[in-house]
């Protein structure tokens, strides 16, 4: 089961003014999550409670999601929901998805020196049923009839269902991974977090199809860190098209 943990980060006292927010909370994919954020003391109350949520995914500026305490930003979507008033709020994200794995911010703007106070929460993706690295399983496909009538040959490297992210994918070309008699192109699509907390790659191999037609092998290597390196070889004589 993937767990979606949050926990703690950060506490800010200024002055008498304090924001505190609810302990570690863990939710499977698909239920909820519920932050909580007290302040003290209670928040400026004008026309609306000022406390406003914001999310923040890696990499990225923060991004506004409940405003006024309840209202929610244009464009968030429905499973994000803001409540509460004075001194006691909550964020919920009900049925959890992946992507939600993001820092959030709490904010609240007091009458005192109209002051603006952030508490961090952060909630991360915990990968199901194992502890450290996980082994994609790997696929090589050939190129198309189609492709190779073109006078083009791009071949596919599928990695899937590895842990972390950081995997690399590289190719070799009968058993070499530089040739002077046949050039080739290598591209890599990022890692793609999936829903039970394992990532996927794909690597792309282009050669002029006539230079296909040399080839003997290729293969798709996955390495990261001080792992043993895992390989998948495709043989150019088991493709019916070549």
């Amino acid at each position: 089961m993937t767990l979606l943990s949050v926990f703690t980060l950060l506490l800010f006292f200024i002055g008498q003014i304090t924001v505190t927010q609810s302990g570690s909370v863990t939710s499977a994919l698909g239920d909820s999550v519920t932050i909580t954020c007290k302040t003290n003391p209670k928040v400026h109350e004008g026309t609306f409670h000022d406390l406003h949520w914001f999310q923040q995914r890696d990499g990225q500026i923060p991004k506004p999601l409940i405003q006024f305490s309840s209202q929610r930003v244009t464009g968030i979507p429905e499973r994000f929901t803001g409540c509460g008033s004075h001194s006691d709020f909550t964020l919920t994200i009900s049925g959890v998805q992946v992507e939600d794995a993001a820092v959030y911010y709490c904010q609240s703007k007091h009458y005192i020196n109209s002051q603006a106070v952030f508490t961090v929460k952060k909630l991360v993706v915990d990968p199901p049923h194992h502890v450290g690295d996980v082994r994609p399983s790997l696929t090589v496909l050939p190129p198309s009839r189609e492709e190779l009538q073109q006078g083009k040959a791009t071949l596919m490297c599928l990695a899937n269902k590895g842990f972390p992210s950081d995997w690399s994918l590289s190719w070799k070309v009968d058993g070499s991974s530089s040739s002077s008699s046949i050039s080739w192109e290598e591209s890599r699509s990022p890692g793609v977090l999936q829903e039970d907390g394992l990532y996927s790659w794909s690597s792309t191999l282009r050669l002029p199809a006539d230079q296909w037609k040399k080839v003997g092998s290729v293969s798709c290597e996955a390495t990261q860190g001080s792992q043993t390196p895992l390989s998948e070889t495709l043989r150019r004589d088991q493709c019916s098209q070549s």
